[in-house]
């Protein structure tokens, strides 16, 4: 088995068993025997049982990245802040680890819920938010009314709120397009966005995103969690 194929094996089968039992019932010895391989080789490839499932909740941050970047590459209008948050809040409700990350959820993932040093995308992710914010204002495809600090807090607080409420009221589609609306109408010019201004920023958004992926698939390979995008 190829070395790269036995370090996504790893990272299936403890995914799998972390949302099954949570963090504090998964030993590496059942992640192994999930895997398919002996102990030893599990720290071959992650150099603790923490930074195994710290890799998990990356790759996890890597599949939405990725899910913004194709829709972005389909339509230039997904950089608005509005759309970019209500396809986040479809994915995370589709994908259980991404809900439990986005809600530190304590019954999944335990210590690493509460734990800063355990996910070192948080901040990874705040720098990234702050400097697509700043595009997105440049282009005129944000309001500056606000300052930027204000705006990403604002939008932190509203996702924070939608994730948690569990008396939603209709389908997931329906509840972010809610979510949308909120959005749109608090941070966004009141104006239909100008298509040029779009096809503008598209480019810089996805190269933001490319480069916060590459970080991240960086420190999983690398085993090296210090520093962040350049």
């Amino acid at each position: 088995m190829a070395e790269a194929d036995r370090g996504r094996r790893i990272l299936d089968a403890a995914a799998d068993l972390v949302l099954r039992w949570g963090y504090k019932r998964v030993t590496i010895e059942e992640v192994a025997k999930r895997a398919g391989i002996g102990k030893g080789t599990v720290y071959l490839h992650f150099r603790s049982r923490t930074w195994l499932f710290v890799c998990v909740l990356m790759r996890e941050s890597l599949d939405l990245v990725d899910e913004l970047v194709a829709a972005i590459r389909r339509d230039p209008a997904t950089v608005q802040i509005a759309e970019q948050v209500r396809l986040t809040y479809l994915e995370v409700q589709r994908r259980p680890l991404l809900r439990a990350m986005f809600t530190r959820d304590h019954e999944v993932l335990g210590d690493l819920a509460r734990d800063p040093d355990a996910d070192p995308v948080r901040e990874w992710r705040a720098a990234l938010a702050a400097d697509l914010f700043r595009l997105l204002r440049e282009h005129g495809l944000m309001r500056t009314d606000l300052d930027l600090a204000a705006q990403m807090y604002l939008v932190g607080a509203v996702q924070t709120g939608f994730y948690l409420q569990h008396a939603a009221p209709g389908s997931p589609e329906e509840v972010a397009a809610v979510l949308h609306h909120t959005v749109r109408a608090a941070l966004e010019p009141p104006t239909d966005p100008d298509p040029a201004a779009l096809a503008a920023a598209a480019p810089a958004v996805l190269e933001r995103y490319q480069r916060f992926r590459g970080t991240v698939a960086d420190a999983i390979a690398t085993q090296a969690p210090q520093g962040g995008p350049a």
